[in-house]
């Protein structure tokens, strides 16, 4: 299915894994050509076959398998096509798709299933499947605050929010960091992020100027229902 939302669509993979979809080819295509390569899955590895007959296929130890897209817009000042952004899992079983496809394993550490724009991994932390940020984007936090909380005076930028004065570039970033989707993990995440940012600007910033706000917590992520894109 082609997902209208982002997070419904992680949303998506993060039920098919807790359901036992291990493996996964992903890659992108063009928008108009999407169709023709979902009908091609659905023909060879039957990714479009009804719930109660994927259940029957697995009782009968075969593999089965199902597709998720979501749209990724280009830039249309580059003259960037609309493309798709794919992820094919599939379960154990036997099947012509764990031999016609180069699968990877979404519970090795090396091989997790990772968005497209690199800042969030699927992983399981032996409690559930769950996003989280990737290192990457993590560490781009961190560096961020870093650098924030340690600016000089003269490039500090005080408003006044609610009646109080705030800096303008700590409570910029605040705002990201509580946007994050609302996963468990990515929840966790942005917790320790908040200390650290605390933590900081304790260290580099004098007690008496601004403080960053302190914001309660980052909402969960409810369940979504479908929406195709059109």
């Amino acid at each position: 299915m082609l997902y209208e939302s982002k997070l419904t669509f992680m949303q998506r993979l993060q039920q098919a894994a807790g359901n036992g979809y291990y493996h996964y080819i992903t890659g992108h295509i063009e928008r108009e050509k999407f169709d023709t390569m979902a009908r091609k899955f659905a023909q060879l590895y039957e990714s479009e076959i009804s719930r109660q007959s994927k259940a029957r296929r697995k009782r009968a130890g075969a593999a089965t398998s199902t597709l998720f897209a979501m749209p990724v817009r280009g830039h249309p000042q580059q003259d960037q096509p609309e493309r798709v952004w794919f992820v094919l899992m599939v379960k154990n079983g036997a099947g012509r798709v764990h031999t016609r496809e180069r699968l990877q394993d979404l519970r090795q550490k090396q091989t997790r299933l990772t968005m497209p724009d690199d800042r969030y991994q699927l992983v399981h932390d032996r409690v559930s499947w769950s996003w989280q940020m990737t290192p990457s984007h993590l560490q781009k936090y961190r560096e961020r605050i870093h650098l924030i909380a340690s600016l000089p005076p003269h490039r500090r930028r005080i408003i006044e929010l609610d009646n109080t004065p705030r800096d303008l570039a700590i409570e910029r970033l605040q705002d990201q960091l509580y946007s994050e989707p609302g996963f468990r993990l990515v929840r966790r995440q942005v917790g320790l992020l908040v200390k650290y940012l605390r933590a900081e600007w304790k260290r580099l910033r004098p007690a008496a100027g601004p403080q960053p706000r302190q914001i309660s917590y980052l909402p969960y992520i409810r369940f979504r229902p479908n929406k195709q894109a059109k």
